[in-house]
């Protein structure tokens, strides 16, 4: 006997961890199939290995040396990748991994609660097939880190605002909107908490919501704020005379407000840049320029409270010169929850041919976009590592000529750092925002550790000669480099890469006659 058909609204669909569990595996699956991206990955990858080598769990450290541009949080959770996993591109991109993630699992569950569980689904659908989200959960940096717990404060917040004017239990949500804030400072700095509170305070404030005010700034919340984020700066400060300074004022506002630095851009830079990296959703967002799209019922305020998280990031974003793509992340979980306002009911009505071809689309941007990064290291060492760790010994030197390979360190795994020559008393490089200047500045809190890795030319020729008998070393630098710099002059390099040139120098009789005339015996 047949068994009778299914209605169709009782045929099978996924449940929300099976969605969240696809979310995972979509994230990761190619997380491993790429080197390194020069500097950003190389440099945050980098400071998390060398935290890890030199026992330094709280002090971040560039090349030895207290590195001070971003607070801890990305590096804290790589040194526990990296001990659980192995140090390689994979464990390195797990903080970005699991903030992405983390950011879905709050979208959808706020998504279902305030509005239906079919909605919630599209909305984690989209947001991992946005291109920009998509490729972020798989990049070593601070941003998907700060954007995820921006994204989880705000749900955090409206959600405590909600639960008391609903008359449900609310308190422990007040604290938990606490907590993803100063995770958020932790991630990245004051923007951790001016971004959120700035939306969520908007939001209220057009609600007329005093009751949801004083529910997210009741006193337990706020300690919980503190007890998480104040520790790490008191230590800071406390170990590094003059960290306030340089972290809060300098960092924050100092650079906020200059202009000289890199990635200058107009102020409509985002613009462009958030449609065309939310394509083939951002097809949808056309309604969002229509009045009705705003006179519909909107249950709870939400889609006031998406426009206003939107606006806030871009406006705040575009007001200095300085913008990188990455910064803009945080606006890419509230237009997933407006798209999905258009696309959920769509596919409810059985309007689903567009929806399927944009999912497909969606898809295969984001996997185009993964082989095109894998086939460009841009600078990487990583390609030379096969050849170079069977020929290296541990206590090996490495030494790089007027260049940072950020992530020399990760992929060798050295012991020490490695030093850096250039003209370090140039009086250009305090003014500079590149990598010397993140040296310099590195050094000014250590000027012990930054004189034995910052040297000049002659600095790296005396120390080579002083060099015990059967001591290595290895010179990463350019292919104009071997006339430039004697102890190399005359030398084949041992190793070739697109952008490197790298020199092994044994410290033997040989020499010490070739290199050594006139430098005094130490």
């Amino acid at each position: 006997m047949k068994s009778a058909a299914r209605p169709r609204d009782a045929q099978w669909v996924f449940p929300g961890w099976a969605v969240l569990l696809c979310l995972a595996a979509w994230l990761a699956a190619l997380a491993w199939a790429r080197w390194l991206t020069l500097p950003d990955e190389g440099r945050y990858a980098g400071v998390a290995w060398e935290m890890l080598r030199s026992h330094s769990p709280m002090v971040p450290l560039l090349d030895g040396m207290p590195y001070f541009h971003k607070p801890p949080l990305y590096y804290w959770l790589a040194q526990i990748s990296y001990a659980l996993f192995g140090v390689h591109e994979f464990s390195a991109r797990v903080p970005s991994l699991l903030g992405a993630w983390g950011a879905g699992a709050g979208l959808y569950a706020f998504v279902s609660r305030y509005r239906n569980v079919a909605q919630a689904r599209w909305a984690v659908v989209i947001l991992g097939l946005m291109p920009l989200f998509f490729g972020a959960a798989q990049f070593a940096n601070m941003d998907m880190l700060v954007a995820s717990m921006i994204t989880l404060c705000v749900l955090a917040a409206a959600d405590t605002a909600l639960r008391r004017e609903l008359g449900r239990p609310f308190r422990g949500m007040s604290i938990a909107t606490g907590v993803f804030a100063a995770l958020a400072v932790l991630a990245k700095g004051l923007i951790g908490l001016a971004l959120p509170g700035a939306i969520v305070l908007a939001w209220l404030l057009l609600r007329r919501d005093w009751r949801g005010m004083r529910a997210l700034l009741w006193v337990p919340a706020l300690l919980a704020f503190a007890v998480v984020a104040v520790p790490w700066f008191w230590l800071m400060q406390v170990k590094f005379p003059g960290f306030y300074h340089y972290f809060f004022v300098y960092q924050h506002f100092e650079r906020f407000a200059q202009s000289g630095f890199n990635n200058a851009q107009p102020f409509w830079f985002y613009v462009p840049i958030v449609a065309g990296l939310a394509m083939p959703w951002a097809i949808w967002g056309a309604a969002f320029f229509k009045p009705a799209f705003w006179r519909e019922a909107d249950p709870h305020g939400l889609r006031r409270l998406m426009a206003i998280w939107v606006a806030v990031v871009m406006v705040f974003f575009s007001i200095p010169q300085s913008k990188l793509i990455g910064y803009v992340l945080p606006v890419f979980p509230p237009l997933a929850l407006l798209i999905s306002e258009r696309i959920a009911p769509a596919w409810a009505a059985g309007k689903r041919r567009g929806i399927q071809i944009a999912t497909g689309v969606a898809a295969v941007i984001c996997l185009a976009a993964i082989v095109v990064a894998a086939s460009n290291p841009r600078g990487s060492v990583g390609p030379a590592m096969n050849n170079l760790r069977q020929a290296m010994q541990a206590k090996d030197q490495h030494i790089a000529l007027h260049s940072l390979p950020f992530d020399l360190g990760f992929y060798t795994q050295a012991e020490q750092p490695q030093w850096i020559v250039d003209d370090w008393k140039n009086p250009e490089i305090p003014t500079r925002d590149n990598w010397r200047k993140e040296l310099y500045d590195a050094a000014e809190f250590d000027p012990v550790m930054g004189k034995r890795v910052l040297i000049n030319a002659e600095d790296m020729r005396t120390r080579l000669c002083q060099a015990s008998d059967g001591t290595r070393y290895w010179i990463w630098g350019n292919k104009e480099d071997g006339s430039r710099y004697v102890p190399i002059n005359g030398v084949a390099p041992n190793f070739a890469g697109d952008k490197w040139l790298v020199w092994r120098i044994d410290i033997d009789a040989a020499f010490r006659q070739r290199v050594c005339a006139g430098v005094p015996a130490g």
